[in-house]
């Protein structure tokens, strides 16, 4: 789990690292197009956060068999709430955010190394955490891939996840 972060954290301070290369290119982001740039950052940045909360809270209060504190692998296969849209919502989560990041510093160079940092991200998905979750879950899992996309960018998807949440405080 500690490395997963500490792969996010790097992609984030590249991102963020990156912008600085800006003065060096021939391309800059004219003046005008900050402003929506800017905006649409704040947006995919809102929605990711929002994403990763989401999917994070879900694991923890659906997740577990018994209730546990603090960060642990789920026990059991989660399909409810954000789970029911797409099967990877924290991690789809954590890929728009350093797109979100290069958004609000509107940065052509930011931009390229998100866009590396995210199909690093579907990589690692594909070869590391599908493979995971099928000997962990089995053929249950198999069927919950048939039915369920790896993604979905959707705000249906956000207020399942709300809806789920708060069906279980209840």
């Amino acid at each position: 789990m500690w490395l997963r972060l500490a792969y996010w954290l790097i992609v984030w301070l590249a991102v963020i690292f990156s912008s600085l290369l800006d003065k060096y290119w021939i391309f800059t982001v004219p003046f005008e197009w900050r402003l929506a740039l800017r905006t649409l950052g704040v947006i995919v940045v809102g929605y990711s956060v929002l994403l990763s909360s989401l999917a994070g809270r879900t694991l923890k209060r659906y997740g577990h068999l018994e209730p546990e504190g603090g960060f642990k692998a789920p026990d059991r296969l989660v399909t409810v709430g954000i789970y029911s849209c797409m099967r990877h919502p924290n991690h789809f989560g954590l890929a728009l955010l350093p797109i979100g990041l290069a958004l609000l510093l509107a940065s052509p160079t930011a931009l390229i190394f998100s866009g590396w940092g995210v199909a690093a991200a579907m990589f690692f998905l594909v070869w590391f955490e599908e493979p995971e979750n099928l000997s962990k879950f089995g053929l249950e899992y198999v069927e919950y891939m048939k039915r369920v996309p790896p993604f979905r960018l959707s705000i249906k998807c956000l207020v399942k996840g709300f809806k789920a949440l708060r069906e279980k405080q209840e």
